[in-house]
């Protein structure tokens, strides 16, 4: 009778272990506040339809936040990947980046974490083109479950990694925008 009464209970731990992990880390001395234009990094491509979805829903998130596309001469360079496999990733723990950007201080320290991947992990980086440093990166790890089937899923993962992204362009775009009201 016991386990009875435990399995709705073990049942709903399952179902909330299976969604996507999302996290992000910044660069601390990077400005943050000088980037209006963005471009792909140009590589090769998986043919798999992932890619694809994943490059037009960060498209649309970056286009969303006021950022125009400026092929060859951005201020950021777009990269993305899509990971099949477990794997082990050296992050940081790090405050919050809109929490960063009113508290912090430019030489905070890093504090790394060793995050172990589960299968199927998108990550996304936006490279300051002057420097070709990393400024921030999103992830989300365990995105290949049976949700990949729902229309939109690979748009909606991308948009819940960069709701880790606080940052607008414009303040027009930060004005019209949706996004705004979830940060």
């Amino acid at each position: 009778m016991r386990i009875l009464v435990f399995l709705p209970f073990l049942i709903l731990i399952s179902c909330l272990n299976k969604r996507p992990f999302i996290e992000h880390d910044y660069k601390y001395n990077l400005g943050f506040k000088d980037y209006m234009t963005y471009d792909f990094v140009d590589c090769p491509r998986d043919t798999n339809i992932i890619c694809d979805d994943v490059q037009e829903s960060i498209k649309a998130q970056l286009n969303a936040r006021g950022y125009k596309r400026a092929v060859g001469t951005p201020d950021l360079f777009v990269n993305f990947s899509v990971y099949y496999d477990h794997f082990i990733y050296k992050g940081y723990d790090q405050p919050n980046l809109a929490y960063w950007m009113n508290n912090g201080q430019p030489n905070d320290n890093y504090k790394p974490v060793r995050y172990n991947f589960d299968r199927g992990t998108i990550m996304i980086s936006l490279i300051e083109a002057g420097s070709s440093e990393i400024m921030w990166r999103g992830y989300a790890t365990g995105v290949f479950t049976a949700e990949v089937v729902k229309k939109n899923y690979y748009k909606n993962i991308v948009a819940k990694i960069f709701s880790e992204y606080p940052l607008f362009a414009t303040d027009e775009a930060y004005k019209k925008t949706k996004i705004n009201r979830t940060l």
